[in-house]
Order: structure tokens, then C-alpha cells, then sequence
């Protein structure tokens, strides 16, 4: 590993870093209750993989944890469309106590169309507005440099330059939370695949985080 770039804070070249950019996705909820949902989405999603949930609800916006314990992937003709590939599945919530529970059980009330079955935990129901949540999924990149203040990734997905995303870090097995931005993105062709050199610029992340990431670059000026 070694550094270049003339700027103010030196990027490092790395080997062997990743990290995922979060993103918002629709998704169609089949059934849900207080104890999970079955949904159907246009993505895959990964087996006993923990994801965040939200829920538009009377202005607020309701955030839940939750499990993936099945999927199976099923063929839907939308309108005039041919066939595509849609993924099922079934998610155990993991943190819907207290306010949450009640906020959640107030949605189901007011959205419900009818009772589909009792299940340990709560009434399992079909609802109005079924396109009411949405799924913050994760996207690989890989981290070609890095330094104090940014890094250069590489991905096979362009990404609009000024647009803010979350990503994940993960630097010596220790997860690190960033708001990024979008500096400059630019597309690479090759005979196999076509990919994305991607700036990222940290805007904002915790101190705990921050002090985290120092001291891993600190590990390339020693």
C-alpha cells in the first residue's frame, strides 16, 4: 500500500477493502403484522440478512429491523411487460417494542383490509396501501484509495455526482457508518464488464467512527 495524489489529506492505495452503499428501494407488502411481514420486492435479498424497514405513517416515518427467515423467487407479468424475476419473502421484525409496537399496530389498524390468520405475536392482515414501505438495501464497492476526508471506489452502478448516500465501511472487521458525497463518477469499459470509478467525499459520520478511520490510516504513515 502506498500514497499518491497531491492533495491536502494524502489518499492511500488500498487492496482489499469493501464496503456497501445503502439505498432506498420500493417494495409491495403481501401481509404484516406485529411480528413481521411477507413483502415482495424486485431485488434479492440475502437469507438471515438483517435490513432496515420504513414505514410512511402520519407524517412520520417509522424505522424497523428486520430478518430475512425465507425467500423464493417468483415470475410476475406487470401490464404489458413480459415476465420479470420478483423475489418473496418473509421478514421477522427484531426491534418493534414499545413506541414502535404501538406506532406499527396504529398502521395496521387504520390500513387493514381484512384478517388473513392468528399467528403467535399478532393478527397477520392484508392492507390498502401495500407499497407504503420501503427497504434501505446494500450495494458492494470496492475501495481502490482512501484518506482522511474521502475515498475512490470502484463499482458496477454509476451514481449521480452531488447525490448524498450512507455507506458502510468495514475496516479491520469494524464497521464504520459515512454520509458520503457524489464528487465525480466515471465510466470504464473493458471487454467483460462495465464499471464505475467513483469519488466519495465524507461529509458527515460519529466521532467514534471518525476516530476509527484515523487510526487506520495512521497504520500507513508509520
Amino acid at each position: 500500500m502506498n500514497s499518491s495524489d497531491n492533495r491536502k489529506n494524502k489518499r492511500y492505495v488500498v487492496e482489499g477493502l469493501q464496503g456497501n452503499l445503502i439505498y432506498t428501494s420500493d417494495l409491495e407488502i403481501l401481509n404484516i403484522s406485529i411480528d413481521g411481514a411477507a413483502i415482495e420486492t424486485t431485488k434479492r435479498l440475502e437469507l438471515n440478512r438483517d435490513y432496515t424497514f420504513k414505514i410512511q405513517y402520519n407524517n412520520t416515518m417509522l424505522t424497523l429491523r428486520g430478518q430475512v427467515v425465507w425467500a423464493v423467487l417468483v415470475s410476475k407479468k406487470r401490464g404489458m411487460e413480459s415476465f420479470k424475476p420478483i423475489y418473496r419473502a418473509g421478514i421477522q421484525f427484531i426491534d418493534t417494542l414499545n413506541e414502535k409496537a404501538k406506532i406499527l399496530q396504529r398502521f395496521i389498524e387504520e390500513n387493514k383490509l381484512r384478517t388473513l390468520e392468528n399467528r403467535f405475536g399478532g393478527i397477520r392482515c392484508r392492507i390498502s396501501n401495500p407499497e407504503d414501505m420501503l427497504i434501505d438495501l446494500p450495494q458492494k464497492y470496492t475501495v481502490k484509495k482512501i484518506s482522511v476526508s474521502g475515498m475512490l471506489v470502484e463499482t458496477d452502478y454509476p451514481l449521480e455526482v452531488n447525490a448524498h448516500h450512507d455507506i458502510e465501511l468495514f475496516l479491520n472487521e469494524t464497521l464504520v457508518n459515512i454520509l458520503v458525497r457524489i464528487a465525480n463518477c466515471a465510466k470504464k469499459d473493458s471487454v467483460k464488464t462495465t464499471c464505475y470509478d467513483i469519488g466519495f467525499e465524507f461529509v458527515t459520520m460519529s466521532e467514534h467512527d471518525r476516530e476509527t478511520l484515523q487510526q487506520f490510516i495512521k497504520t500507513f504513515e508509520e
